[in-house]
């Protein structure tokens, strides 16, 4: 009994672990319709990030996209209205000014395999 709750417990580490951010807001642009309409109807959110705050190191993209998506860039669930995605936009500015740490979430593509990004958790700075 008492390794399995050892085991237990160092599971529960690790995930705690992990479960921090691990990327800083690079680059970010709110994209209109027009630039490419299969990301939504209100447009869509590209945004470079880091591994480590100010852009140093590897960098990754992501694309947050807006409801009536069509484009297998997008995550199924991640459609936000042209409020949402604006309100997500500013709060990933102020990250990006701030460089608080965030993490990119995913989840299934629209009519493809694969993962695309669903949204962002935002961790505060304490």
């Amino acid at each position: 009994m008492k390794n399995v709750l050892v085991c237990c417990l160092i599971l529960i580490a690790a995930c705690a672990a992990r479960a921090q951010a691990s990327e800083y807001v690079c680059e970010l642009s709110l994209m209109p319709p027009v630039v490419d309409a299969t990301r939504g109807t209100a447009g869509y959110i590209t945004m470079y990030t880091s591994q480590q705050p100010n852009c140093a190191g590897q960098t990754a993209v992501y694309s947050i996209c807006s409801k009536g998506a069509t484009s297998h860039a997008c995550g199924v669930n991640a459609q936000y209205t042209e409020a949402a995605l604006i309100a997500v936009y500013e709060t990933l500015r102020s990250a990006e000014a701030f460089q608080h740490a965030v993490v990119p979430f995913w989840n299934a593509c629209i009519a493809a395999g694969g993962s695309c990004t669903g949204g962002v958790l935002l961790y505060p700075d304490f």
